[in-house]
């Protein structure tokens, strides 16, 4: 199984509003082969105590020919913090994709995969602070995985990977902080984003199967409307 997941603990102090989206997509299309879906996503966050988590996974299988498999997942987590001088927490998680073909030729198969989180000044929408892992695997083309991170956020990965070949996989598992100081009383939005993608396609006659698990890249806009009051536990 492929799946990631985002955890936030140790916040310097509560939201004073949250917001959680999950939104999953499976698709299939077959004219004479088999193709199977499925796609999960979870997100939650909450006030007392203060912690957030998000987790996406999609699984897609296709054997013989004729024969497109497409699942998508996406979990969004919002918090909205009133903070005078410090804003702190601690994250942590993992990116796990997979692509397997028994024959190259006949079948192909790509995951992708976007997770990270932004700190948002909403007096401007400036970002602040991000942290942001992506990946990518595709079948006889280029693979990646990479970080990108502000300076006020620290953190160490761990990474695992077996490319080339009919059986791929990268494994990222990193845990780490952000520590933001202000001058002044601020209104920020943590914005943590989650999304997988992956696809399977059989379009020739092949006894053999296709599988793959993965995350997808997911483009987050924020704006004060879309976030909504949670009372507290």
């Amino acid at each position: 199984m492929s799946e990631g997941s985002l955890l936030f603990t140790n916040f310097s102090q509560s939201p004073t509003s949250t917001f959680t989206n999950t939104d999953t997509n499976a698709i299939s299309i077959f004219n004479g082969g088999d193709v199977a879906t499925k796609a999960d996503a979870i997100a939650y966050l909450g006030v007392t105590p203060p912690v957030g988590y998000s987790f996406t996974s999609n699984q897609v299988f296709g054997e013989n020919k004729d024969s497109t498999g497409l699942g998508s997942s996406k979990a969004i987590i919002q918090g909205i913090f009133e903070v005078d001088k410090n804003f702190s927490f601690n994250f942590s998680g993992d990116l796990n994709l997979a692509t397997l073909t028994n024959n190259p030729r006949q079948e192909s198969a790509s995951v992708n995969g976007n997770l990270g989180f932004a700190l948002i000044n909403l007096a401007n929408n400036k970002i602040l602070d991000y942290f942001q892992v992506n990946g990518n695997l595709t079948t006889g083309d280029s693979d990646s995985l990479t970080y990108q991170n502000s300076n006020n956020v620290k953190f160490s990965a761990l990474n695992n990977s077996s490319l080339g070949g009919t059986q791929e996989f990268y494994t990222a598992n990193f845990e780490g902080s952000l520590n933001h100081y202000f001058n002044n009383k601020t209104t920020v939005a943590l914005v943590a984003f989650n999304s997988t993608e992956a696809r399977v396609s059989t379009p020739t006659p092949s006894m053999l199967s296709g599988v793959v698990l993965s995350w997808s890249v997911i483009m987050l806009g924020i704006k004060r409307k879309h976030i909504k009051n949670n009372e507290p536990c």
